[in-house]
């Protein structure tokens, strides 16, 4: 099975500077206010 161990941004949308994501196995979730770049994050991904 193939799974994203950590996400690493920077420079992308609200991301200016470096943001590491850890990740474990299973389900993970992302919550925050409205505008705080949850949507980002899934956009990385797909870019």
């Amino acid at each position: 099975m193939v799974y994203i161990k950590r996400i690493e941004l920077r420079g992308f949308k609200t991301f200016s500077r470096k943001v590491t994501l850890k990740l474990g196995r299973g389900l993970t979730v992302i919550t925050g206010p409205n505008g705080s770049g949850k949507s980002n994050i899934l956009d990385a991904l797909r870019f």
